[in-house]
C-alpha cells in the first residue's frame, strides 16, 4: 500500500470519527467555560451596594474654599458648591477639610487627605 492511501484512510477514518461523534459543544444551550478560570470559580451577582461602592472609592475630595463667606469644593476634578451634584452624589455639607454628601439616601462624608496648614511664626513666637 502507497504512502499517500495510507494517509488519505487515515484522514477518512479520522473525519468519520468526527461526523459520528457530533458536534461537540458548539450547539450547546449553555455557556463555554474559561479554561483559565480557577475550579469552582463563581461569578457574583452584582448588587445595587455593588453599584455604589465604587462611586464613593472614585471621588476624591482635592480640596476646599472660602470666599466671602461661601464655600466650595474640587471633588475629582469638578468645583462644587452646596447643593450641586457630583458623580450622581449630592452635595450638603462643606466644611475645612471635609465634604457630606449624599448618595443614594445614605450620607457619605469625603475627608482631605492634605493636612491643614498653619499661620508661620515670626521669631518672637507670634503668628504673622
Amino acid at each position: 500500500m502507497s504512502e499517500s492511501s495510507l494517509t488519505g484512510r487515515i484522514f477518512a477514518v479520522a473525519m468519520a470519527g468526527l461526523f459520528l461523534a457530533g458536534p461537540v459543544c458548539a450547539d450547546s444551550d449553555r455557556p463555554l467555560s474559561d479554561p483559565t478560570r480557577p475550579s469552582g470559580w463563581q461569578k457574583t451577582a452584582a448588587g445595587p451596594a455593588s453599584a455604589r461602592a465604587p462611586l464613593v472609592n472614585a471621588l476624591k475630595l482635592q480640596g476646599t474654599f472660602s470666599r466671602a463667606g461661601k464655600r466650595s469644593a474640587l471633588i475629582s476634578g469638578q468645583r462644587v458648591s452646596v447643593g450641586d451634584e457630583v458623580s450622581g452624589a449630592e452635595v450638603l455639607e462643606i466644611d475645612s477639610n471635609k465634604v457630606i454628601l449624599r448618595i443614594d439616601g445614605k450620607t457619605v462624608e469625603l475627608a482631605s487627605l492634605v493636612p491643614e496648614v498653619k499661620s508661620p511664626v515670626n521669631n518672637r513666637g507670634k503668628r504673622k
